[in-house]
C-alpha cells in the first residue's frame, strides 16, 4: 500500500514537473516573440495625383479661318502617372458629316469607367449620325465622341490616366473639315482639329 502511494506521488510530481516545464517554455517563447521588433510594413503608395484640364472646340473666332472648327488651346500639359479630367466646351455642334456605320469612333474608349459625361449625364457611345467631333488620342487608345445636338454649346467631361512622359497628338476623327471627304481644311491643318498632349 505504501509503495502504491509512493508511485502515485512520484507520478503526480512527474506530471507537475512536466506541466511547469511546459508553461515555462511557453512563457519564454511568448516573451521572446513580444521583444522582437515589429515586422516592417510595406511603404504606402502615394495617392494618385488628380488634375483638371479645360478645352474648347471653337468656330468663327477672330484670327481663325471662317467656319473652321478648332481645339482651343491646341496644347495641353499634364503630369505623368496621373488621373486627368478634361472638361470640354463644344461650341460647334453642327452635324455636317456622318461617321460610317460600325465606326469604332462612336464608342467612348480609354476613359475611367468607359464613360464620358454630357452636361452631367453619362454615356458610353453615340449613334454615328449624332456625332459632331471626336477627341481621340490614338497612341493612348482614348476616344470620346462629342455629340452634335443643335444646342448653343455642350459641356463634355471625361477622365483618363496618363502613363509615362511623352508627347501625344489629340485630334478629331469625325470628317468635320472641307473637301469631298471632309478631312481637308481644319482636319489637316495644325492648330485646328489636332493638338498636342504633353505628358511630363
Amino acid at each position: 500500500m505504501f509503495s502504491i502511494r509512493s508511485k502515485t506521488r512520484q507520478s503526480f510530481l512527474a506530471f507537475v514537473s512536466v506541466a511547469l516545464l511546459t508553461v515555462g517554455v511557453l512563457v519564454v517563447l511568448l516573451t521572446g516573440c513580444g521583444s522582437q521588433p515589429a515586422a516592417k510594413t510595406a511603404p504606402t503608395s502615394q495617392p494618385e495625383r488628380q488634375v483638371q484640364a479645360k478645352l474648347n472646340i471653337i468656330v468663327n473666332q477672330p484670327g481663325y479661318q471662317e467656319d473652321w472648327p478648332a481645339f482651343s488651346p491646341n496644347n495641353l500639359v499634364v503630369p505623368a502617372n496621373s488621373l486627368v479630367t478634361i472638361t470640354l466646351h463644344d461650341y460647334d455642334l453642327g452635324l455636317d458629316s456622318t461617321l460610317a456605320k460600325g465606326t469604332p469612333f462612336a464608342s467612348v474608349q480609354g476613359t475611367v469607367g468607359g464613360v464620358a459625361y454630357l452636361n452631367g449625364k453619362p454615356y458610353s457611345s453615340l449613334a454615328p449620325e449624332k456625332i459632331a467631333h471626336t477627341f481621340t488620342i490614338m497612341q493612348l487608345h482614348i476616344n470620346v465622341p462629342l455629340p452634335g445636338d443643335g444646342k448653343e454649346s455642350d459641356t463634355i467631361s471625361f477622365t483618363f490616366r496618363t502613363g509615362k512622359a511623352g508627347t501625344y497628338t489629340f485630334q478629331c476623327f469625325d470628317p468635320c473639315g472641307t473637301g469631298k471627304s471632309g478631312f481637308d481644311g481644319p482636319m489637316a491643318t495644325k492648330g485646328y482639329m489636332m493638338g498636342t498632349l504633353s505628358v511630363q
